[in-house]
């Protein structure tokens, strides 16, 4: 009888009771700074309210390198900073060479062509994986983020290298691209269920499994184009230089134009990574069996040439 009385009375204290929540509400009201803080959070964004104006004014804003004073690239919500700073290192070139004051690459045709081809390893790696049982742990990591937006400067190069580039006119932004968390939704529900289906064909083969894939791909395909738009496999292009003078190089592939307006040798340009962790030393080759790209990154340049940083993190867009 008494073991049930002692464990009656361990989830009384374990539990909030009403005496508890009393003290605590009484010591919030004794202290003013806690209502006055009330009145301010709740009618006003707590970052602003937060702000140190100290810090605020106390901060330099001159600097030793400026950039050219080109629009502003802007991912809006999206994880595409990788993206974005790769594109930013070539536009430099292109706007030189075709004598403009701004320019810009598409981001999107560049970001329809990366969810292809990331949904096509993915699938590729599901079928690899498919002897293993359903909670090993890559396939748990495969799973749990079949496609996001995040990436890395390899990435990159592998997507010019191969889908080449187009101006943002050939292919402008669209509400999706610039806000990706919806079609990222039905492109993970997509491929989930491609996962379940290419696992259950794994006793027949990788033939059985490849030919299913071939669906998932052209209903992937089609969450693409109507969400980001058909990818030009040619466009015409002509534009007017800073100086009002009309130029046309007629029709073009995308690889076409990448080929005349990349400036930079992107197989010249590495990656540097640092990770200052006992279980990282230097000067070891360290590989990833298969890496979710997740990362931010920037674009600037010094003494007129480009340089790209990231570090490693989660955008906000893919929480």
């Amino acid at each position: 009888m008494s073991f049930g009385r002692d464990a009656s009375r361990q989830a009384m204290d374990r539990g909030l009771t009403p005496d508890q929540i009393e003290v605590f509400e009484k010591e919030f009201a004794a202290r003013p700074a806690n209502r006055l803080m009330q009145n301010a959070v709740t009618r006003t964004p707590v970052d602003d309210v937060a702000l140190d104006r100290r810090v605020l004014t106390g901060i330099d804003h001159s600097v030793s390198h400026h950039l050219d004073d080109w629009k502003v690239t802007d991912q809006k919500r999206s994880g595409r900073c990788w993206m974005f700073a790769g594109l930013n290192l070539l536009r430099v070139g292109a706007a030189r060479k075709l004598g403009v004051k701004d320019f810009e690459f598409s981001q999107n045709y560049l970001l329809w062509w990366d969810k292809f081809e990331r949904a096509n390893y993915f699938l590729e790696a599901i079928i690899d994986t498919s002897d293993r049982e359903l909670d090993d742990r890559t396939v748990a990591h495969l799973l749990a983020g079949p496609i996001g937006d995040g990436g890395q400067w390899n990435m990159f190069v592998a997507l010019v290298d191969k889908h080449g580039l187009v101006p943002k006119s050939a292919m402008p932004e669209t509400e999706s691209s610039s806000s990706t968390r919806a079609m990222n939704r039905a492109l993970k529900t997509l491929l989930r269920q491609g996962a379940r289906d290419l696992r259950g064909l794994a006793a027949e083969g990788v033939a059985a499994q490849r030919g299913h894939k071939r669906e998932v791909l052209a209903a992937v395909h089609r969450v693409l184009s109507i969400h980001l738009g058909t990818p030009p496999q040619r466009f015409l292009w002509q534009w007017e230089d800073r100086n009002r003078e009309f130029h046309r190089d007629g029709r073009l592939t995308p690889a076409e134009f990448a080929a005349a307006y990349v400036r930079l040798p992107l197989d010249e340009y590495v990656c540097l990574v640092h990770d200052p962790r006992e279980s990282s030393p230097v000067g070891r080759t360290f590989t990833v069996e298969y890496c979710s790209g997740r990362g931010r990154a920037a674009a600037g340049h010094r003494r007129g040439r480009p340089a790209g940083w990231g570090s490693r993190g989660e955008h906000p867009a893919t929480r």
